[in-house]
């Protein structure tokens, strides 16, 4: 084995972050990217001071950011006006870059939209990933796969046992009782029911929900797992409609915003805006 005598065997963790570290460390809000050998990202990280920052991980205890020093071979700073555009470009870079040692906002998430249109004595509700030109209505976009699926499935099946006075959720039409609700369903419902579910999905009234609580509190179901599905069905809806509609309503009116549905690649940035602005 030939060894180098100039080169240290191992930097210690102070040596190794220091030795990253950028000549120029502002006390500034601002982002800073983390390196290997390679240029490769490492991790993304956002800061109100920088240089306090920065200089803190020479004493971290932190497993993970010890395994991450180890890979550590320079650190990039880019200064921003403040916290929040701060915030804002950690997010960018983060979604775009998806580092290893990051764990929040790198996943992919799903984005839909919820349109609606009128067929007979029916009205359709179609899920999409981006707005729909031939469907008068459109809400959202709304995130999370799972939160959104739920939230309008249980919508969907609390309007029918509204309309059909169904005692049993096995009376459910099979399409509403698989595990993911279908991207396009047809239910019928009168004007009035419309204008409450058009003001639930806009985000401005959650009456219609609290309707549905009353129904499954007062319902004779036949059996008790009746009972419970259907009280399960609207926490789903109730947890899509204050971390979907409710919220996006809120971000229209505290941002100023004046596009009645929100792009995609803006609903996160609008988010940490809005966290910003009410607390």
């Amino acid at each position: 084995m030939n060894l180098d005598l100039f080169e240290p065997i191992a930097l210690t963790q102070k040596e190794r972050v220091n030795a990253a570290l950028p000549e120029h460390m502002p006390h500034t809000p601002g982002v800073y990217t983390m390196y290997d050998a390679k240029d490769q990202v490492l991790y993304v990280g956002k800061a109100k001071d920088l240089q306090k920052r920065l200089t803190s991980y020479r004493y971290s205890k932190s497993k993970k950011v010890i395994r991450m020093i180890a890979h550590l071979h320079r650190i990039g700073i880019e200064e921003c006006k403040n916290e929040t555009d701060a915030i804002l470009l950690e997010n960018l870079l983060i979604r775009s870059l998806r580092p290893p040692f990051n764990e929040a906002n790198k996943k992919p998430e799903t984005y839909y939209y919820i349109s609606t249109t009128r067929q007979g004595n029916k009205r359709e509700f179609r899920l999409s990933m981006r707005p729909l030109n031939d469907y008068p209505k459109t809400y959202g976009c709304f995130k999370g796969h799972l939160r959104v699926r739920k939230g309008l499935g249980a919508l969907l099946k609390l309007l029918f046992v509204t309309d059909e006075h169904i005692d049993s959720a096995c009376f459910l039409p099979t399409q509403l009782l698989k595990r993911i609700t279908p991207m396009r369903y047809a239910i019928p419902l009168d004007d009035q029911r419309g204008v409450q579910v058009h003001q639930l999905l806009k985000g401005t009234s959650a009456h219609l929900l609290e309707e549905f609580e009353q129904l499954v509190d007062e319902n004779p179901f036949r059996d008790r797992f009746t009972n419970k599905y259907f009280a399960s069905e609207v926490e789903h809806l109730r947890l899509f409609y204050e971390l979907g509609p409710a919220r996006n309503q809120l971000m229209k009116r505290e941002l100023n915003l004046e596009s009645e549905i929100i792009p995609q690649d803006q609903l996160d940035d609008l988010q940490v805006l809005l966290a910003e602005r009410i607390n």
